[in-house]
């Protein structure tokens, strides 16, 4: 297995490979880098990668989970369906044939032309949501009637809370991706899902924070069901420089009560979490014991490297 976490600001986005799966988690762009443009179709084309049989125009990639619709989760999606034709696409949405409990409340979303662009590609979609690799991959989320019904959570941030989280396990490695899931919701997730509780218990090496590292999606009960009560390698962080207070990164997430910090990549003083506003985070998890980080910032080297491993 071998991920890259990008680059892009204040946004989202993941690249991973496994065995002979292509999945994609968010699609979030910066100003500087578009994931989509500036990786992952170079990338393509330089392999000669398969045309899906969807669209003979577009490569195939197994699956796009988008984890919630907003923005920085999303502001990449008219490129994405420029040059890609994803066979699964997993998202929060109101498809015939879901539980009703389960269908999204659109009206509860800012209007956006990404957010009609989503819900163009959503149509003859099949329900219900699904993962690629049943045996690696594992999704959780709060229904989102149950999350708007629920005072704390619909007050906290239905559209944030209604997040579909992401557990991979591949080959004993193990990555989590909470999206953008805030505290109350953590703890309710957490509090309802058995198989999650279990996940986490098993341990994670890396986590990608939850809503991008901000204080108010720190979760001490999250880190409380991860075996040894930490994550065993890095705590990634998504998110740009900035210092104003609401978008502050809580600074648990360095400190070695939370992470083991087997790794090298945050320097001498640093060994447990890492921003992407410093680079892409390549990670090659071919090693049987633990992954090799790095943080590289030329596009090009990205794809070489990422392409070698």
């Amino acid at each position: 297995m071998k991920q890259i976490i990008f680059n892009v600001g204040g946004a989202l986005s993941s690249y991973i490979e496994f065995d002979d799966k292509k999945l994609l988690v968010d699609i979030g762009k910066s100003q500087d880098f578009n994931p989509i443009s500036d990786f992952l179709n170079p990338l393509f084309i330089k392999r000669n990668n398969k045309k899906s049989t969807f669209s003979s125009n577009k490569f195939k990639l197994d699956q796009l989970v988008i984890s919630h619709p907003h923005n920085d989760h999303i502001s990449s999606i008219n490129e994405f369906d420029e040059f890609f034709h994803a066979d699964l696409l997993t998202c929060p949405n109101d498809n015939d044939g879901m539980p009703d409990g389960h269908k999204i409340n659109w009206e509860l979303f800012e209007e956006s032309k990404n957010i009609d662009k989503l819900k163009e590609m959503l149509v003859g979609r099949t329900p219900p949501l699904r993962t690629t690799s049943d045996q690696n991959e594992f999704i959780y989320y709060i229904p989102p009637e149950e999350c708007e019904d629920d005072k704390t959570l619909s007050n906290e941030s239905y559209c944030n809370n209604i997040s579909i989280v992401v557990f991979l396990i591949v080959n004993q490695h193990r990555v989590f991706f909470p999206a953008d899931i805030q505290k109350e919701g953590m703890k309710y997730l957490l509090d309802n899902n058995f198989n999650l509780r279990n996940k986490l218990k098993g341990g994670v090496d890396v986590l990608v924070s939850p809503h991008h590292g901000l204080r108010s999606s720190f979760s001490t009960q999250m880190f409380g069901e991860m075996k040894n009560g930490k994550t065993n390698c890095l705590n990634v962080v998504s998110e740009k420089v900035n210092t104003s207070d609401n978008r502050e990164v809580d600074t648990r997430y360095s400190k070695y009560e939370y992470c083991e910090g087997k790794n090298d990549i945050g320097g001498e003083e640093n060994h447990y979490q890492v921003k992407t506003s410093r680079g892409h985070i390549l990670i090659d998890y071919t090693p049987t014991n633990q992954p090799t980080f790095e943080i590289i910032t030329d596009n090009d080297e990205l794809i070489e490297k990422f392409n070698r491993i």
